[in-house]
Parts: C-alpha cells; sequence; structure tokens
C-alpha cells in the first residue's frame, strides 16, 4: 500500500514539474506607434492619426495599443480601464486591428492629465500597461497650470539642454521661417518643426496647434522674433525641443514615476516625423534592415555582447561605461537611431555617436582605423575581435574549441585587409576598396535610394541593404565608380587574378561571388570535420580561418575582391587544391580564337569562350540585334590561355544577340540565341 502510494506521489511530482518547467503564458501590453506614413496608408482602419508609441502622451492624443500574447492565439481579449483621473471617460476605438493570432492593436484616447492603468483580460490572463498623460509646457517655460515652479529643463539637465541647443532640430523651426531652410518652407513643415502639435483637432494639451498663430508671408532673417513677440504662448513650444522625444512635462518636475516622463529606443519616436512616406523615409528603409532585426545576446554573461547587439549597449560602449560597472545595462533594447545618432549632441557629423575604432593587430595589439571616413562607426562592431595567429596557435591546446574563427561580421577587417593569413606563400594583395570609397561603408550600402514611382525604394540609405528584400541588386552604388561594366547584378561581376577569372578552378569563369563560394566550398570541403578541435592540424586550421572569415564577410569578395581571393588561394594551395590561377600549366594557344557559344540556343545562361596567344586587354560585350549595348562581360587585362566567361541574362526578351570580343587589334563578333 505505501508503496503504491509512493509511486503515485512520485508520478504527481514529475507531472508537476512538467507543468511548472514550462514557460508561462503572458499578455503583454505596449503602445504601438504609428508614423505619418501608416495613418495615411489606409483611411478605412483604425490608424487615424500618427502617434509616436511613448507612454507619455498629451491629454486627448489618439493612441494605439498592442496586446500580443507570449504564445498561443489570443481567445477573445476584452480591454479596460482600471484606473484613470477623476472626472475623465477614456475611450476605446470600437473595432480593433488584427495583427496575427496572437496580435491586436485598439485605438486608446486618454482624455484628462493623470494616470491611466489599461488592463487586457483574455480568458485566465490578464496584463495591464501604464500611461501618463499630460500637457505641453515648453523647455524653457517655468509656469505649470498658471503656477511658477522656477524650474525648466535646464534646471536639473543642464549639460543635455546646453550640447541639444546646437543640433539642428533645436532651431529647425526658426531656421525654417528665418528662410534659411528652403523657399518651399511652408506650413505644412510645422506639425513635426514645433513641439506638441497634435493632427487629431480635439486633442487640447497646450501643445503648439492649441495656442494662436499665423503662418507668415515672408520668410527672411528676424521673421522669427517677430513671432515670438506676436504669438509668446505658441513660440514657447516652437522648435523640437525635449518634450518632442520625451512626452509632455507638465506632471514630470523631478517625478518620473508612471511614465511621468519616458526615455526610449525604438524608433517609432523618430518615425513620428521622418516617415512621411515621401520626402522622409529613413524608418520605412530602416524597418528592413538587419540592424532593426538583431541576434538577441543579451542578458547575464552577455556584458561584451550588448555593445553591438543592443542599441543601449552601442551607447554605454560610446560612452567608455565598463562591463564591470554596476548600472551597466545588459537587457535587451533594440538597435534603433538613437543608437548611431546622439539627439541631445552634434559634435559628430550627422550627430554620430562615435567617429573613432580600432581593429585587432598582428601580435594582438589594437590600431586605429584612419581611412574609413564617415563609415568608421561601423567598424567598431563589424571586425573580428580575435587576432588570426592567436587563434591558430591558441586553438585545439586543451579542449575543443567550438567558437575558433572571427567573430561574425568581420567586414572592418576585410575592407582593411586585415586579419587573413598569409599562406603556403601566396602574397596577400589588396584593393583598396575603403580609401578610394573616402567613407567606406557609407559610400555603398547607404547609397542615396528615396523613392521610384511612389514607392520607397528598400535598398540603400538607412536600409544599409545592397539589395531589395525582392532581390534587386543596387548597382547603382557600385556605378559610382565601376560605370555599368558589373552587369545588373552582383553574381555578374567578374574579376581576374593574374588575368585568370576561374578562380575556384571549375573550368569556367563565373562572378566574383560565385567563383569566391567555390573556393570557400572546397577548401571547406578538405576539413577533417565542421568545427575545429584539438585533433586538427595548424595548417587545417590556417585554413580554415580565411575560409570561414571569407564566408562570414558576406560580400564574397566584393569588399575586398584582392585580399579575399588570395587568402583563399593560399588556403586551397596549403590543403593541397592548386587551380590554374597558381599552377599556369595550361597550354598557350598559337592564335586568337572564338568559339561558338554553348549551349545555343540557351536559356538560362551560356557559356562564352575564347582563346589568348598572348596578355592581351579583353573587352567582351553583349548587344542586341539593333546594335545596342546591352551589357558589358569583360573589361580587363587577361593572361595568355583559354578563357571561359558565363552569362546569365536577366530582364531582357527572347531574341538574337550579338556577343563581340575586342583583344588588342583582334575584333570577333557572333551571334547567339536566348530563349525564354
Amino acid at each position: 500500500m505505501s508503496e503504491r502510494f509512493t509511486k503515485i506521489l512520485v508520478v504527481m511530482f514529475l507531472f508537476s514539474t512538467m507543468i511548472f518547467a514550462q514557460t508561462p503564458v503572458t499578455l503583454n501590453v505596449t503602445p504601438y506607434g504609428v508614423s505619418e506614413a501608416g495613418a495615411a496608408k489606409d483611411t478605412n482602419d483604425i490608424y487615424k492619426y500618427r502617434f509616436t508609441g511613448l507612454h507619455n502622451v498629451g491629454a486627448g492624443t489618439m493612441m494605439y495599443i498592442q496586446v500580443e500574447r507570449s504564445s498561443g492565439k489570443l481567445v477573445s481579449p476584452t480591454w479596460s480601464t482600471i484606473q484613470y483621473p477623476s472626472g475623465s471617460k477614456p475611450v476605446f476605438g470600437k473595432t480593433v486591428d488584427v495583427l496575427d493570432d496572437s496580435t491586436q492593436v485598439i485605438p486608446f484616447t486618454p482624455d484628462k492629465p493623470g494616470k491611466y492603468i489599461v488592463q487586457v483580460v483574455d480568458g485566465q490572463f490578464v496584463g495591464t500597461m501604464t500611461i501618463n498623460a499630460a500637457t505641453y509646457v515648453g523647455y524653457k517655460n517655468s509656469i505649470i497650470n498658471g503656477v511658477d515652479t522656477h524650474v525648466t529643463c535646464n534646471t536639473c539637465h543642464s549639460d543635455k539642454v546646453t550640447a541639444f541647443e546646437q543640433t539642428g532640430h533645436a532651431s529647425m523651426f526658426q531656421r525654417g521661417v528665418d528662410g534659411s531652410v528652403s523657399s518651399h518652407y511652408g506650413s505644412s513643415c510645422i506639425s513635426c518643426h514645433t513641439t506638441g502639435y497634435d493632427d487629431n483637432p480635439t486633442a487640447v494639451n497646450n501643445g503648439f496647434d492649441d495656442f494662436q498663430f499665423t503662418f507668415p508671408t515672408v520668410l527672411a532673417p528676424g521673421t522669427f522674433n517677430q513671432l515670438v513677440t506676436s504669438y509668446p504662448d505658441a513660440m514657447q513650444r516652437a522648435n523640437i525641443q525635449c518634450e518632442s522625444c520625451h512626452g509632455p512635462a507638465s506632471n514630470h518636475v523631478g517625478d518620473t514615476r508612471d511614465f511621468r516622463m519616458e526615455v526610449s529606443y525604438d524608433y517609432k519616436v523618430c518615425a513620428y516625423c521622418h516617415d512621411d512616406g515621401s520626402h522622409h523615409i529613413f524608418p520605412v528603409q530602416f524597418a528592413v534592415s538587419l540592424h532593426a532585426n538583431p541576434v538577441n545576446e543579451s542578458g547575464p554573461g552577455r556584458e561584451a555582447c550588448v555593445r553591438c547587439h543592443t542599441g543601449v549597449g552601442f551607447v554605454q560602449f560610446s560612452d567608455g561605461v565598463q562591463t564591470t560597472d554596476p548600472l551597466f545595462d545588459n537587457s535587451f533594447t533594440p538597435i534603433t537611431c538613437a543608437a548611431c545618432h546622439d539627439p541631445h549632441d552634434a559634435t559628430n557629423q550627422f550627430q554620430l555617436r562615435k567617429v573613432d575604432a580600432t581593429i585587432v593587430a598582428p601580435g594582438g595589439k589594437t590600431q586605429a582605423v584612419t581611412n574609413a571616413g564617415l563609415g568608421t562607426i561601423c567598424f567598431n562592431c563589424h571586425q573580428s575581435r580575435t587576432e588570426a595567429n592567436a587563434a591558430v596557435a591558441g586553438a585545439g591546446t586543451s579542449s575543443i574549441n567550438l567558437r575558433f574563427g572571427p567573430h561574425h561580421g568581420p567586414q572592418g577587417d576585410i575592407l582593411e585587409g586585415n586579419n587573413m593569413l598569409e599562406l603556403a606563400g601566396v602574397k596577400l594583395a589588396t584593393t583598396n576598396h575603403v580609401g578610394a570609397t573616402q567613407d567606406a561603408c557609407v559610400k555603398c550600402h547607404m547609397y542615396p535610394n528615396t523613392t521610384a514611382n511612389g514607392q520607397v525604394i528598400l535598398s540603400g540609405n538607412h536600409s544599409f541593404a545592397m539589395a531589395t528584400p525582392d532581390g534587386v541588386d543596387n548597382m547603382a552604388a557600385c556605378a559610382q565608380c565601376h560605370g555599368s561594366t558589373f552587369g545588373t547584378s552582383f553574381d555578374q561581376a567578374k574579376f581576374f587574378y593574374n588575368g585568370n577569372g576561374d578562380l575556384d578552378g571549375n573550368g569556367v569563369v563565373e562572378g566574383l561571388q560565385v567563383e569566391v563560394q567555390g573556393m570557400i566550398n572546397q577548401i571547406m570541403a578538405k576539413m577533417p570535420g565542421k568545427t575545429p578541435d584539438k585533433t586538427w592540424t595548424k595548417d587545417q586550421l590556417s585554413a580554415y580561418w580565411n575560409a570561414i572569415t571569407a564566408q562570414e564577410d558576406k560580400s564574397f569578395g566584393i569588399h575586398n575582391p584582392k585580399y579575399v581571393v588570395t587568402a583563399l588561394l593560399g588556403a586551397m594551395k596549403l590543403v593541397g587544391i592548386v587551380t590554374d590561377v597558381q599552377s599556369n600549366t595550361e597550354q598557350i594557344p598559337t592564335d586568337f580564337v572564338v568559339y561558338q557559344n554553348y549551349p545555343n540556343p540557351f536559356n538560362p545562361s551560356t557559356n562564352i569562350r575564347f582563346a589568348l596567344p598572348k596578355e592581351s586587354h579583353v573587352r567582351l560585350t553583349i548587344y542586341d540585334i539593333t546594335g545596342k549595348e546591352v551589357e558589358t562581360l569583360v573589361n580587363d587585362q587577361l593572361a595568355a590561355g583559354t578563357h571561359t566567361i558565363e552569362w546569365a541574362p536577366r530582364n531582357i526578351a527572347s531574341g538574337i544577340y550579338l556577343y563581340r570580343i575586342e583583344a588588342g587589334n583582334f575584333v570577333k563578333v557572333n551571334k547567339m540565341i536566348f530563349m525564354k
């Protein structure tokens, strides 16, 4: 009897342990920011006005609240206000926006100044959110609700205020009406260039739009001062002030309870003004960037990771806050505008937080990055962080080294031609992209794309992407220096080392990225396993280091073609892989020859083969049947020998095309047929 009872208790204990070990379901209730472009997108949806996404809002502001169930589906959530100021009649919208099975958004208007607690109940699950509704004051104004408090923002935050007053935000409206911004500056601009401007006409919270003001007919120096005299109340809220980003301050005065003032890294705070769908589009582009969707490496034990994986982490790193500081924040915050740009300080161009960087150098020392211009800030995160020689020397000496290799994203080192190993006598060369571009990463990854045919282009600018999400390569970024010689996609851009473009030795000259991936694959195939351990030889570790560095760079040679190719050629030679680039054993032709392309007709690609009896400058160009140039496949000095160039046309019609080869005085034209 007792034995049976004991077994029952054990089973019950194990069952209860399984239940309580499961992650509890929560309802997360948060503000949901909406930009001007988002509010204007569909006039039939719930989003009537833009909203910053702050908990601290102007009284009467229509805000939006999101409830998200941490796991599972929402069943039938009900919304209520369980605390609100006396006399308030807070209003929820009549309909919700169902984002997905676990997420809904509802409009909510806190109509009076004070504290609100919104509650959402879905079956047995409950979530709450606190809101502070207040009125706007103006950062130089000490009078709140008719009482002179003798306190302004400067009283407690003089260092921030002094620095902020030097930024473009702090004088935007003033410069506009004084005629120094644009001759087209008009009344439509002031909703973003003033403080507390609420698009909802029924919201009265002492914002700029709640006071008498008439836009001037003349924009000239001195106009702003005239407006201060004519409209003193409105002009206390002129320009983009503290409350524009932190919320109204009437309930603050040193008290930060219940979001009576808020600091947020959410990019939607900036999107409130910087996303109108036409001229201001940074947030839309940023939302598709990898920066906006970082790998979460936060929490205890990740103090060294958050510097690049969270917004607050990079701010702390930029400010020199040590990871051992008792107040060091290792929690997760998004990487957003305020991570790279300091809203309060215009010391650096574009208000960048950090304009210097160091990378690891041979011997484990650090060296300053001096030639990357505005792109220098990127090098702080996009680097190996481990020195190659030391890594190889120390790997496998005691146990399996699961972290052998550079840190993810060593693009800075690749650009600088740093931290790959010179192997098997193949000298490392370098292509000076970092110097030639002046601003390194910025020059190409932030190529100034905006809109086309009314649609935002999701590459370049703050997307930092070299291709749109649907795969359209931003070749215009390369055309800044290279013209149209690279074709219509990056994988068509060819690279010739010592006159040979067949870098991986498979018999076909393909795009640089394809060739580099082929080289990496061959090296990896020679490794004794997927992850280095103490059984690996120094040669294997060295070859792996170069291959994995090229892999993690993710540009597949584009960032520094000569450097990556020579590093991989050395690695291939070290592990016994020899290509024509290294051997030069091919028999040299005696005449110039151009062979018929094969296959022909073709789809999706064909190979164009030709022979050179001597080193020559070769130009291989594709034309349509009318003689219009379609694409230049080769425009480079090639070594004597036989070459095969692949052409994979994109976005062209079926038909007859011509390929013309010029090599010195030799010229030859052949026909080919492309059939879809």
